[in-house]
């Protein structure tokens, strides 16, 4: 577990962040499941000690999904997360546990599904209508300061935090294509072990094909409460 000194919070020393993370990438991910990768996952935090983590409240006017036009949309169900049995694994979900995919700018999806000029697709647009709780994966900067001004890590701990940002932004964001699905498991995995309690509704992420948006992910129990379908 983590401690607070004067000088700010303890992790772990950077030699024994760098032995955690070597170890973990000497794993072959490749034909684990779900499970396994999770269990692998847990071994890695529980060696690691570390348990710090950063969560935010955070609003948007607007949140924009799009759809190609593949076939005609004829309920309003088909706007927001695939029925369960037709969930394929994602960054952040497994297989059969959907979760609905916004983005804050309307650019954003267009850059991920690699929407050709001219081509058709529907306009998905949500209005939020209360605060959501999220988790954010990688800090869009390096959190060096609390609210009040003082430092949040010693300095060993900053030099630990510098290494687990740039590990976590690494092994969550790998480009996935066809033959290499199987990645989905790790950054799904790191949403289910790492970046998850009981009071966190979603996550926020670095959009891998337009690196300077958010993409928010939101569990479908909170997506209905708190977003209106415009």
């Amino acid at each position: 577990m983590n401690d607070i000194t004067k000088d700010g919070l303890s992790l772990p020393e950077p030699k024994h962040v760098l032995e955690c993370i070597d170890k973990w990438r000497r794993l072959d991910l490749r034909k684990k499941t779900d499970s396994e990768v999770d269990t692998e996952l847990r071994s890695f935090l529980d060696s690691l000690g570390e348990d710090s983590l950063l969560s935010t409240s955070k609003t948007f006017n607007e949140l924009w999904r799009i759809r190609k036009v593949e076939y005609l949309i004829k309920e309003e169900s088909e706007c927001w997360e695939p029925p369960k049995d037709k969930a394929c694994m994602g960054r952040c979900n497994a297989k059969e546990a959907p979760v609905l995919y916004v983005s804050q700018f309307l650019r954003t999806p267009f850059e991920e599904l690699s929407i050709k000029p001219n081509e058709q697709v529907y306009l998905v647009k949500y209005k939020q209508k209360r605060n959501l709780k999220l988790r954010r994966i990688v800090s869009e900067k390096l959190v060096i300061l609390g609210q009040k001004g003082n430092p949040i890590f010693n300095e060993s701990s900053l030099i630990s935090y510098q290494i687990l940002r740039e590990f976590v932004r690494s092994e969550f964001l790998k480009p996935v294509g066809k033959g290499t699905e199987y990645l989905y498991r790790i950054s799904g995995s790191m949403c289910r072990v790492w970046f998850d309690e009981n009071d966190i509704e979603g996550w926020l992420y670095p959009s891998v094909q337009s690196m300077n948006d958010i993409n928010v992910t939101i569990k479908p129990e909170t997506a209905r409460e708190k977003l209106d379908l415009k």
